[in-house]
């Protein structure tokens, strides 16, 4: 048998997904689960018309950076919602997910033994990313805060990575956090990551990229997603947006790994845009008032969770359980049914907690769901 690399030989799989594959087996086998694991939400959108595509480029290889139309149509939103200045032509690149855009930046940025720097909870997939690039995450526990941040930043620290709005807690950086995170990036010449997948989930309050501080892009590297925000997860749609040479450097990578997103999706998304926004944009709205009333359910029951106010999760606490987080969740889906991610997976200090999506169910169901676990954490306590 052949020989493996250490690093892909001790990265873990990305919990949330491992257990999701755990529901896709189950429901193979006629057993109805009520997910609450998944990490996206299930909009009813309509399939629009294919026939306005253009048959003669729709078969073929796009432009490797992304069509400019879409890299125009996405800088004029940017500027719009949230002003950021971006050059079409150079600063943006559209590729197959936000989760590669990721994974590419790390691996034009880091030398074997650079440092990253992420705050538990920390998105499953920023630790094994690190590591296949064959860099160090430095992780901070849950109950520190970005004040604390330049305690963990060394001579080898190439960036600090924050998801705003925030997977797993649904928290949303504040202006004066962010202003504090680029003087950290500026003093110590390091770049600071923004992954704002969910940043059109913020609905009652004032979303802040630090690339509307940062307009040249000096340290900052935003990503985003036209996947999550507008509801066609499946399809695969990210993009990054940094200065001119980032994206150049990550261009180069692109070519290798991906070559170009699939063209057909993004002359679709580029037709229907304004569309697409007009459905999804209430129904983020909507998905806003269900989080309240799922965490005014979580209260009634006594079930805290980290604090946050966008996107669809919750960071609950399922102390004072003696089960470990994994062994809770599977638990809860062996039993009842119920499916979760736990905490473990999102840091070491996080396993006493498990993440809840509420994209996917009804708010019965949520409530259903919701009850089974305060029963289990007593039960195991």
């Amino acid at each position: 048998m052949g020989r493996y690399s250490d690093v892909a030989e001790n990265s873990e799989q990305a919990m949330s997904i491992k257990y999701n594959t755990i529901v896709y087996e189950l429901k193979k086998q006629g057993k109805k689960v009520l997910v609450m694991s998944l990490g996206e939400a299930f909009f009813d959108m309509p399939l629009f018309s294919f026939d306005a595509l253009p048959a003669s480029e729709i078969y073929h290889y796009s432009h490797s950076m992304g069509i400019i139309e879409l890299r125009k149509k996405l800088a004029e939103y940017f500027m719009r919602r949230y002003s950021i200045p971006i050059n079409p032509e150079n600063e943006i690149l559209i590729t197959a997910g936000s989760k590669i855009a990721i994974y590419m930046a790390l691996m034009a940025i880091i030398n074997p033994g650079d440092e990253i720097v992420v705050q538990e909870p920390c998105w499953v997939s920023y630790p094994e990313q690190i590591k296949l690039a064959h860099g160090v995450p430095v992780q901070i526990p849950y109950d520190k805060t970005v004040y604390d941040y330049e305690k963990y930043i060394t001579p080898k620290t190439k960036a600090i990575i924050i998801n705003t709005p925030h997977n797993p807690t649904g928290y949303v950086y504040s202006r004066e956090e962010i202003n504090h995170l680029l003087k950290l990036a500026e003093k110590h010449n390091i770049w600071l990551f923004s992954d704002e997948a969910y940043s059109d989930f913020v609905t009652d309050k004032e979303f802040l990229s630090p690339g509307s501080i940062d307009t040249e892009k000096k340290h900052t590297v935003i990503f985003n997603s036209i996947s999550k925000n507008f509801g066609i997860s499946g399809w695969r749609m990210g993009y990054i947006i940094s200065n001119k040479k980032m994206i150049h450097n990550v261009l180069k990578i692109n070519q290798h790994l991906i070559t170009c997103p699939a063209t057909i999706l993004e002359y679709y998304v580029n037709q229907y845009f304004d569309r697409i926004l007009e459905i999804t944009t209430p129904l983020m709205k909507a998905l806003n008032e269900k989080r309240k009333v799922v965490s005014a359910h979580m209260d009634k029951l006594g079930l805290t969770h980290l604090p946050g106010e966008a996107t669809f999760y919750f960071f609950l606490s399922i102390a004072p359980t003696k089960l470990t987080s994994e062994e809770f969740c599977t638990k809860l889906l062996t039993e009842d049914y119920i499916s979760v991610v736990p905490g473990l997976g999102y840091g070491r200090s996080c396993d006493k907690f498990i993440r809840v999506s509420i994209g996917t169910a009804s708010l019965d169901e949520i409530k259903f769901g919701l009850d089974k676990i305060k029963e289990l954490v007593v039960k195991t306590s």
